[in-house]
């Protein structure tokens, strides 16, 4: 990379170290080639690595599975921020602006930690009877689920309850093919419970 870079690492949602949801975020100096980031990211081998520059009067902001680009990472972008006034490149205080492949996000900082204004993203109820046993298939569901949608990026299927949630046992080898015809989504399974706990 011919810019600057300093990497970090960042566990978001956590409460102690090695904890949360990790993501690498690259603060770069200008903005460097496609195939650099995504290498940098494939050696840092986390779900997400952040690239984040200047840019006009706020960042430019852009995410790298090791695989691939991604239009929008909901854990990444908190971990940015927190670099970001973390290390006084922004005033404690000042909202972030984010340019990025999903439009102008925002974080904002608050008395609990940090908000995000993300664009909202529709769920259209998906109806495809043969993707709905491949998906049911892959995540090991013993009932039918309750709904079953998508929107562009996201399959997003609703369980009876918390029970059936924890009872999960998805088969990982089986969920690319279980998602590769609708644009070869990720399949992340993320529950938020009452005590406060979370199945990720």
């Amino acid at each position: 990379m011919s810019a600057h870079a300093d990497v970090f690492i960042v566990d978001a949602f956590a409460h102690g170290p090695f904890s949360g949801n990790p993501a690498a975020v690259c603060l770069l100096s200008a903005p460097v080639r496609d195939a650099a980031m995504q290498a940098l990211a494939a050696e840092l081998n986390l779900s997400e690595t952040a690239f984040v520059w200047p840019e006009g009067e706020g960042w430019r902001l852009r995410w790298f599975t090791p695989t691939t680009e991604v239009s929008l990472c909901g854990h990444a972008t908190l971990a940015a921020a927190h670099v970001l006034w973390e290390s006084g490149l922004v005033d404690t205080g000042v909202h972030i602006r984010f340019g990025t492949l999903s439009g102008l996000l925002e974080a904002r900082p608050t008395e609990g930690g940090i908000e995000l204004d993300f664009p909202a993203e529709p769920v259209a109820p998906l109806e495809d009877a043969e993707a709905l046993q491949r998906i049911a298939r892959a995540l090991r569901i013993s009932e039918p689920p309750v709904a079953v949608g998508r929107n562009r990026m996201d399959i997003l299927v609703e369980l009876t309850d918390e029970a059936a949630v924890r009872a999960l046992g998805p088969d990982f080898p089986a969920q690319p093919p279980a998602t590769r015809d609708y644009d070869g989504v990720e399949v992340e399974f993320t529950k938020q419970f009452a005590d406060g706990s979370s199945f990720k």
